[in-house]
């Protein structure tokens, strides 16, 4: 025992976690809006520049060459892999941003569907060159953009589904944006005229031009490329926008803005099949 050396206990030293900071909405918005067209030409900067235009990109991303019963009749798997095989070289690279939405979004749907996430992470990552957590991102990036999107164009932008073409690495910006954020963009006041908005020392151009881009949404993209077999309620569903009541219910048949709208249980049941009336 004359060789045991004894230590006294040490009492264990607990490091206290610093709070989380969330990110200062205002900041958030403002960052976001900085990357807006700053004029017409910068609107009408990239293709499409007219109705003709964003009426073919629509045909594009609904995959309209396969005909409407047949892609409601496709699952989940199969309208992702004929989507990736239509726009390869759009989403390598993540080179059209818009392209990559309506992938992830499709994914999203794919995962309410019963498709395990790290399966569509792993499809996803492949066809955009890209890591799986980014894929993960983009998820979430894209619920929040189907947030935003509709409080913009409900409120001072009716061509705010057009941003994703005209605003670069919008996504990493808008994944960060908590209701909070968005309601600041919703409260927006327009000034000059109607040719600006404004938050604090940020402008915003407004285009003059006309043209009815909601046919790029995404629920609308989602509702025709499932052969319309998804209703407006199911959209809503799998986009994380709840759908609470009657009136909810009708703001969400309006927004996919097809007639007739097919009502489905909620949670939708898991099928591509058009609920029957």
């Amino acid at each position: 025992m004359d060789n045991v050396t004894f230590y006294p206990p040490q009492l264990e030293t607990r490091r206290t976690p610093k709070p989380s900071q969330s990110p200062d909405p205002v900041s958030l918005v403002k960052t976001f809006l900085k990357g807006f067209p700053k004029g017409e030409a910068d609107w009408d900067h990239e293709a499409p520049q007219d109705q003709e235009g964003i009426d073919k990109l629509h045909d594009e991303l609904t995959l309209s060459k396969v005909p409407c019963e047949q892609r409601a009749k496709m699952n989940s798997m199969e309208l992702l892999q004929k989507f990736a095989e239509e726009h390869t070289s759009l989403l390598q690279g993540k080179k059209s941003q818009i392209h990559c939405l309506v992938f992830t979004a499709l994914g999203i749907v794919a995962i309410d569907f019963g498709c395990k996430p790290r399966m569509i992470d792993q499809m996803a990552a492949l066809h955009m060159g890209t890591e799986e957590s980014a894929i993960r991102a983009m998820r979430l990036g894209v619920k929040k953009w189907n947030k935003t999107s509709k409080t913009l164009r409900d409120s001072w932008l009716p061509r705010a589904d057009e941003l994703p073409l005209r605003r670069e690495c919008m996504i990493l910006t808008v994944k960060k944006f908590s209701d909070e954020a968005i309601g600041i963009l919703g409260r927006m006041a327009i000034v000059d005229d109607g040719r600006n908005a404004i938050l604090d020392d940020i402008k915003v151009y407004l285009p003059r031009k006309q043209l009815s881009s909601f046919s790029l949404s995404l629920p609308n993209i989602l509702h025709e490329l499932h052969g319309k077999a998804l209703s407006g309620k199911e959209v809503r569903y799998v986009t994380q926008l709840r759908v609470n009541d009657a009136a909810d219910l009708q703001v969400c048949m309006t927004l996919i803005a097809f007639s007739p709208i097919r009502i489905a249980t909620y949670p939708p049941q898991r099928t591509h099949q058009p609920a029957t009336t």
